[in-house]
């Protein structure tokens, strides 16, 4: 088994219910798997329901302390994998500032009635039906200039596929000289 030689941070960003979670599950089952990589995945939405997130909401403030202890949790591992809305370039950008190179930012995107459909959390409902002013959907902006773009409503197996040739690549290349 090849150990990534390097670390990284992928960091899966995009609206509620488009794929974010289920792609970095599969992400870190094949690093470990086929890598033997030591790996942490840190979900938002389950930091927000048991972990390090639990005290915090969707205000500025609290968003850039959530990217904050995101990107210090995905830093004790040889790879990091989070899972965070992070709508707007300035927050991409913070998370950037923390992490420098080994960031890796991974847009999952798919249509609002996509999403609709798949909304175990009743984020997507929630957020149409009663709008929080600080709802991270609310500031949504496409990044600029992802790493990679997987559009989810592609076959699961065909976005982890592409997923874990970006990462093995990446890694790769990172361990280059």
């Amino acid at each position: 088994m090849n150990q990534p030689r390097s670390s990284a941070v992928f960091w899966f960003l995009g609206l509620p219910a488009s794929g974010k979670t289920t792609l970095a599950r599969h992400l870190l089952a094949h690093l470990r798997t086929e890598h033997g990589a030591d790996c942490g995945l840190y979900d938002a939405d389950a930091e927000r329901a048991t972990g390090v997130l639990r005290d915090l909401g969707w205000s500025p403030s609290d968003r850039i302390a959530t990217i904050h202890a995101l990107a210090r949790a995905a830093s004790r591992h040889q790879v990091g994998i989070v899972t965070l809305v992070t709508s707007t370039e300035a927050e991409r950008q913070l998370a950037a500032d923390l992490l420098g190179e080994r960031l890796h930012l991974i847009h999952v995107h798919a249509p609002e009635r996509v999403r609709h459909a798949r909304d175990a959390l009743r984020t997507v409902r929630a957020y149409r039906t009663n709008p929080a002013p600080d709802a991270p959907e609310l500031s949504w902006s496409d990044p600029e200039l992802p790493a990679l773009a997987l559009d989810t409503t592609a076959p699961l197996s065909t976005s982890v596929k592409a997923l874990c040739a970006f990462a093995a690549t990446t890694l790769t290349n990172a361990a280059s000289p």
